[in-house]
């Protein structure tokens, strides 16, 4: 069978200059890869100057590797969050590899080699922050001027573990709830958040909100973007104007936007965002 080749062209750059609802079930998706890369769909909910963030999704059993078009390897941080399936992260530089479960996240800097895979039979979707943002030059261009690694590697050559010898150098870190940095945040510290990643790139946090409970006021003074992790989570915009954001529903809000959240569910809830560069 000849298989289908897909050139190489870049992704689409949604973006938006008021307060935003990004509804998952009316986006479109954009796919990427060849043969040799893998073929994943990316969902984009934004991507101007100061923020990227998108879902991409890979079906039971694929995966993403490289290829000559499509070289993984790019110059910005990245925050691979897990909201379903069993991602599989590799560098293919030197074997490196971990297994990532849902709600947990892998965080790699700029000039890391990476392949993903599908270890499960679920569909796996990953949200992804990435900073600076492709639209800078981070990405597609940026991957082209690197060498194409060609002695892939799925695992580390040579060691012994435990052993004193043994060293953990590792390009990945996975980030697991016990690890995040919390915070108290409002007048009556009401509001529980935890950092999950703070570089001079990328700043990932969620917020998290109990049953019912109206957060503190929020104000942030660079561009945001948002990701629901539950349904039926109400945002009140300057005491006036309402989204209610349902499971992988989107939000943008653009810097100095004053803003608070409701939780309508009789369970917590909770949201990811990124506070842009």
């Amino acid at each position: 069978m000849i298989g289908v080749m897909m050139t190489y062209k870049p992704s689409p750059k949604p973006n938006f200059h008021e307060p935003t609802h990004i509804e998952y079930k009316k986006m479109e998706t954009y796919m990427w890869g060849d043969d040799e890369a893998g073929k994943v769909r990316d969902w984009i909910y934004v991507s101007n100057e100061s923020l990227h963030q998108i879902i991409f999704g890979i079906e039971p059993g694929g995966n993403f590797k490289h290829s000559d078009q499509y070289r993984t390897i790019f110059g910005a941080d990245e925050l691979l969050y897990v909201l379903s399936g069993v991602l599989i992260i590799n560098n293919p530089e030197t074997g490196e590899t971990h297994k990532v479960l849902p709600g947990e996240s892998v965080f790699f800097q700029k000039d890391t080699w990476h392949h993903a895979f599908n270890y499960s039979d679920e569909y796996l979707q990953v949200l992804e922050f990435f900073s600076p943002p492709p639209i800078t030059g981070t990405s597609g261009a940026y991957a082209k001027e690197k060498k194409l690694l060609t002695n892939l590697k799925y695992k580390r050559d040579n060691f012994l573990f435990p052993s004193e010898q043994f060293k953990n150098e590792n390009s990945f870190k996975i980030l697991r709830k016990n690890e995040y940095i919390w915070s108290l945040e409002g007048r009556n510290q009401e509001t529980l958040i935890a950092t999950l990643v703070k570089t001079k790139n990328l700043d990932v946090k969620i917020i998290n909100l109990k049953s019912l409970q109206e957060s503190n006021v929020f104000n942030f003074k660079k561009n945001t973007s948002y990701l629901s992790l539950n349904d039926n989570l109400e945002v009140i915009i300057d005491n006036d104007k309402q989204f209610i954001l349902n499971k992988k529903d989107g939000l943008y809000l653009p810097h100095d936007t004053t803003f608070k959240l409701k939780n309508l569910n009789n369970f917590e809830a909770n949201i990811i965002l990124c506070i842009g560069i």
